[in-house]
């Protein structure tokens, strides 16, 4: 097993008890009911459940209303983190491991580059041959059956990062996606009956040349986040 990439401190266990709206979850922590931030818009029905043990932080701040962040939630005997805000510090430990990175070896690493009207995720350079790389950044929790499964809910935005991408293809640079498999899976796709125009998106961008990088990332219960390898994609012909 790889080194781990990060590790989120302080985690506690909780019982989820209702979801009054995306971003708001009622959860029972040593015994007191706590109003818990819940930093991913996704449904998480098969996470977000009456009963269903999770892992919480204290995260209390003047600026905020609530006092607590939900991180992952249990399945299958394991944690699945529910946390997007992480996403981008799990990849950038990735992106930076030239043993871990599928893209290659990267230098001149820049979170949040400006690209026309909108950020990617991630900018850099190839340490070899110097060409720039543009990549970005999605979080899967969703698994059936060993398939990870993305979006779980409509993506407007997601679309728009693939069709960017397409244009930072055909401009010259190489452009990437890197999908975190937060749940047990041994093979991708696109979810089509979630979001049709993503999935058309998705295939349409891998044709291109957008680079797709599926990899499996594994919360445990004390926190540290482990790097677990790449995820094959389901071909757009087995549809």
């Amino acid at each position: 097993m790889h080194d781990p990439l990060i590790k989120i401190d302080a985690l506690l266990p909780g019982e989820f008890r209702a979801r009054p709206n995306r971003y708001l979850a009622d959860v029972v922590i040593q015994g007191v009911e706590e109003r818990v931030h819940v930093h991913d818009p996704g449904r998480l029905k098969e996470l977000l459940y009456p009963g269903n043990q999770c892992l919480v932080k204290y995260a209390k701040s003047d600026t905020r209303k609530t006092d607590w962040d939900m991180i992952a939630a249990a399945k299958d005997g394991e944690y699945v983190m529910v946390h997007s805000g992480y996403h981008r510090y799990i990849a950038e430990a990735i992106l930076r491991n030239e043993a871990l990175n599928p893209f290659g070896s990267f230098q001149n690493i820049k979170p949040e580059a400006k690209y026309g009207h909108s950020r990617i995720d991630f900018y850099a350079t190839e340490v070899e041959e110097g060409r720039q790389i543009w990549v970005e950044v999605k979080g899967c929790s969703l698994s059936v059956d060993g398939l990870a499964q993305f979006p779980d809910a409509p993506t407007v935005r997601g679309v728009r990062h693939l069709e960017e991408l397409i244009q930072i293809v055909e401009s010259g640079d190489r452009a990437g996606v890197l999908i975190l498999i937060l749940s047990e899976a041994n093979l991708f796709e696109p979810k089509r009956d979630t979001d049709p125009k993503f999935y058309e998106a998705f295939y349409r961008a891998k044709r291109m040349g957008v680079e797709m990088m599926p990899v499996k990332v594994r919360l445990k219960e004390d926190g540290f986040i482990y790097y677990e390898g790449i995820v094959p994609i389901k071909d757009e012909k087995d549809e």
